[in-house]
């Protein structure tokens, strides 16, 4: 049988996991929206992805930390990015790239959600 500090040690680095693989994704992100949305708009966007290599290089130095600041950027993403018909027209009009993207990035974003709350959750519980 695992141990309970053993389990938390791999959610951390399954949220690791998460947040470098948004990095990336980002970056597939912001290569295709470059020219398509009006600068504002992917400049707002690429903050967003600053923020999330900034917390890639916090989560191996203060991971508490960066646990709590994807959890943020996560549901940030996810707010931002679900409600827009765009997005989901990639998928409706079989736009392979972008479907991708948006598919993937928001499910490592659900995933990333979910197991920081439930590090969280089980950091308060009685072992």
């Amino acid at each position: 049988m695992q141990s309970p500090l053993g389990a938390r040690r791999r959610i951390g680095r399954a949220i690791q996991a998460c947040v470098l693989l948004s990095v990336v994704l980002g970056v597939l992100f912001l290569a295709q929206a470059y020219g398509l949305v009006p600068s504002f708009v992917f400049e707002f966007v690429a903050v967003g992805w600053v923020l999330f290599v900034i917390d890639a290089i916090i989560t191996f130095v203060r991971p508490r930390v960066s646990y709590a600041l994807a959890l943020v950027l996560a549901v940030l993403a996810l707010g931002s990015s679900l409600p827009q018909s765009s997005h989901w027209a990639f998928i409706a009009n079989g736009d392979l790239l972008p479907a991708f993207t948006f598919l993937a990035g928001s499910a490592v974003q659900v995933v990333l959600i979910v197991l920081v709350v439930y590090y969280f959750a089980k950091g308060r519980s009685p072992a």
